[in-house]
């Protein structure tokens, strides 16, 4: 223990080495709310405030204006996800390849669920960049994505995808990110299951950072339909994807906690391909006058639904994280979720910061305990009160951006050192490059393929704009000139 103390304390004094950071994200323009470049558009910020080169690397995209782009990025050739309007798959190109080269990256961090991890694996293969990956995407979760409403609910598909195809899209994963020097996973659930898959590099556990720059800012107008009566709203802040469980969230409101409460609301914040399903659903089990779509908004005005309702539900089983979770109990909301031993699971205290329901075996079963603990806490202000107290004080100690920062910098020391100890390794390996181009344009090709599939979705219908990549000032400069420590406004705020 104390050599490894050592060893910690002189990577944190020798960091004179890292002086460019490559941020390699699936968008370079953000078209939509989307949690990990959200996250990238954190760490972009947070490293440039403390004096570090960072530049992002990810897909062109035609619709991109200057200002939504970062001051420093690069862009590659790429071809549309069509089912998913603003998805963009990079492609390498001898020409793009030698532009990333020219960076002259001290590190690579990608935060990507696309093939695009594979630049990774070739910078460091021929330029020796120690290079680290985001593990952003629970595959047997979010497969389904893909497929059309016919494919999506055949019996056989989704064996031929859970049986076959998944754990050979995982195994090819696991091979990737034992080609870095560091995989990093958002909960501590996922580090064994990634060893499970047989990943041997080092692992990581970092978990998302909230932002005081856009959570701590005042509550604003109650931006709450007139007919959610205070005291009794319930509030689901996601994409409107069929892998966020918001079906089976509408249909337990509908059946075990409306007739239960009759002042009871639901509003679903965001947009996505299967919006109007879920509208459509709400309206055929009579419940759309107390189910509400207030579609997407821009992630500054998220802390206002937080700050205004009572109760905030998430169902999803798909998370690597589930940012929105730790979002709500930094705002002071009592959260109730299913217990997915991820990220979500990694963020709750059962019955001290939030209540954690299990998911199963019996759906049915666990719908009404869902809703029976919703309701208790609708019915009990005390109880929410104590929640919201101890998932605020935990959650801004766990999330505060200078605790992630931190563990990102010791995740790039201990990088460097494992990409030094495994050169030999890569020098007897020299078609690994090669493998890595070849793998990266066969699978982004297959995808784009299969995004002509489904019909393309409408997104964020509204046109509400994300912030940009500079519009929200990095914490870091805030305490530096503030003082350093936890935000201020770290009081818990007040229950209805």
């Amino acid at each position: 223990m104390q050599t490894a103390n050592h060893a910690r304390d002189q990577r944190a004094k020798d960091r004179s080495w890292l002086r460019h950071i490559g941020l390699l994200n699936d968008y370079v323009r953000i078209p939509y709310a989307n949690g990990s470049s959200f996250a990238s558009q954190f760490l972009y910020r947070e490293f440039r405030a403390r004096g570090y080169e960072a530049t992002v690397v990810g897909p062109t995209d035609p619709a991109a204006t200057p200002d939504e782009m970062p001051e420093s990025h690069l862009c590659l050739p790429s071809l549309p996800l069509r089912n998913h309007p603003g998805v963009f798959l990079p492609m390498p190109t001898r020409k793009s390849l030698a532009r990333v080269a020219a960076e002259r990256f001290d590190v690579v961090l990608a935060n990507s669920g696309s093939e695009l991890v594979d630049l990774g694996v070739w910078l460091r293969a021929t330029q020796h960049v120690p290079f680290l990956s985001v593990n952003t995407i629970h595959l047997p979760s979010t497969y389904n994505v893909l497929l059309p409403d016919s494919l999506s609910e055949s019996k056989f598909t989704n064996q031929l995808f859970l049986e076959h195809i998944v754990p050979w899209a995982e195994r090819h994963s696991a091979q990737i990110y034992n080609q870095t020097d560091g995989m990093i996973v958002l909960s501590r659930g996922l580090e064994q299951y990634w060893r499970d898959r047989g990943v041997t590099a080092p692992i990581h556990v970092i978990p998302r950072s909230v932002d005081p720059g856009i959570f701590d800012r005042p509550s604003g107008d109650d931006p709450f339909d007139p007919r959610a009566d205070r005291g009794y709203r319930l509030l689901c802040v996601c994409r409107h994807t069929r892998e966020k469980s918001v079906t089976r969230l509408i249909e337990t409101f509908a059946h075990h906690i409306a007739p239960r409460t009759p002042r009871a609301t639901l509003t679903l914040v965001g947009d996505g391909p299967d919006h109007d399903t879920f509208r459509a659903q709400a309206q055929a089990l009579g419940v759309a006058d107390r189910v509400f779509f207030p579609g997407e908004f821009e992630l500054t005005e998220i802390p206002r639904f937080y700050r205004h309702a009572d109760v905030f539900l998430y169902m999803s089983l798909s998370e690597t994280y589930g940012q929105v979770v730790s979002e709500a109990a930094w705002c002071g909301m009592p959260v109730v979720a299913f217990a997915d031993d991820k990220g979500v699971s990694h963020q709750i205290d059962h019955g001290v910061t939030g209540m954690l329901v299990q998911p199963g075996p019996h759906v049915d079963e666990a719908n009404r305990e869902f809703a029976r603990v919703t309701v208790e806490l609708l019915e009990h202000r005390m109880l929410r009160l104590r929640l919201s107290e101890r998932a605020q004080q935990v959650t801004r100690l766990r999330t505060h951006p200078s605790q992630c920062i931190d563990r990102y910098m010791e995740a790039f020391g201990i990088a460097r050192e494992h990409c030094r100890a495994s050169l030999g390794t890569r020098l007897s390996q020299p078609l690994a490059p090669m493998r890595s181009l070849g793998r990266w344009a066969a699978v982004q090709t297959t995808l784009a393929a299969l995004g002509c599939v489904r019909s393309p979705a409408t997104v964020n219908r509204h046109g509400r704009r994300p912030p940009g990549w500079h519009d929200i000032e990095a914490s870091f400069a805030s305490n530096v000139r503030g003082g350093q420590g936890l935000s201020a406004d770290a009081t818990p705020r007040a229950i209805a």
